[in-house]
């Protein structure tokens, strides 16, 4: 049987879709958008589906076959297309719009990538740290087998506010001939300590920190290693391409990379 993919249908959903038109959504195109493709799979014309993109998958068929199917397609899509467009049109009347507000070329690639709908709301690095969010996503952190290197992180930034300097720094240079054995130990016992406080915060109370993870930190000493760095540049170079061009769908919202395990890791949070 027929079924909208989940993507699709949560965005159907989403109160923005549903309730009336508020102010912001009056000139956002992407919202006039969806709650004309409600309308429109709510029509007696679409009975629930989503309009068609006009493209068939690869499959074995003799030259003349494809031909035949493929012009079925094209032109089923370009009704799905008409009718869709009527509902936009209805939509910026309703909200007191122009009929051109959108254009017929949007409308068109809304249409046809209908399917493929993705919405993703970020949460703001303030958010993140200032704000009581995670409470409510840190079991993510937890699925995603991240939440002693997420803990960590904050842990050492928390430290470096506290001590000036981050976790296996030294202080100064007469310190510098301790750093492989007490000041590691010891700053990787408080960041242990700090972590854990910190996952009690976010309802995490059973989970424990990594000790050997924590002594990585601490040993590191906040480096920027060449090969870590270079590969970290370009999974943002690639997110940041993703956004500016609107091709694929973009990570949300952590990602880690784990040098010594060779592996990355993404939770939303």
């Amino acid at each position: 049987p027929y079924s909208t993919p989940d993507a699709v249908d949560q965005i159907l959903n989403d109160p923005a879709a549903v309730a009336p038109l508020a102010d912001d959504t009056k000139v956002d195109h992407f919202w006039l958008l969806v709650r004309a493709l409600r309308a429109y799979m709510a029509s007696e014309y679409s009975l629930g589906m989503l309009p068609l993109n006009g493209s068939i998958p690869d499959m074995k068929a003799d030259t003349k076959g494809y031909i035949a199917l493929q012009r079925i397609y094209k032109q089923k899509a370009a009704e799905d297309a008409a009718q869709f467009a009527t509902h936009v049109v209805r939509e910026l009347t309703d909200a007191g719009l122009p009929a051109d507000y959108i254009s017929s070329d949007e409308v068109a690639v809304f249409c046809r990538n209908a399917s493929n709908l993705r919405l993703l709301r970020f949460t703001s690095l303030h958010d993140e740290v200032e704000g009581d969010s995670l409470c409510a996503t840190a079991e993510n952190l937890v699925a995603a087998d991240v939440a002693s290197h997420y803990a960590l992180f904050r842990a050492s930034a928390r430290f470096e506010d506290t001590h000036d300097r981050y976790p296996g720094v030294a202080a100064s240079p007469n310190d510098v001939e301790m750093l492989d054995d007490e000041l590691v130990a010891g700053d990787a016992a408080q960041i242990i300590g700090i972590a854990n406080e910190l996952l009690a915060e976010w309802g995490l109370e059973s989970t424990k920190v990594d000790e050997d993870l924590a002594m990585e930190f601490a040993r590191s000493g906040h480096c920027e290693l060449h090969n870590i760095s270079s590969m970290t540049g370009g999974i943002v170079s690639q997110e940041a391409i993703k956004l500016i061009t609107h091709q694929y769908v973009p990570e949300n919202s952590l990602c880690i990379v784990d040098g010594v395990k060779a592996k990355s890791y993404v939770a939303k949070i």
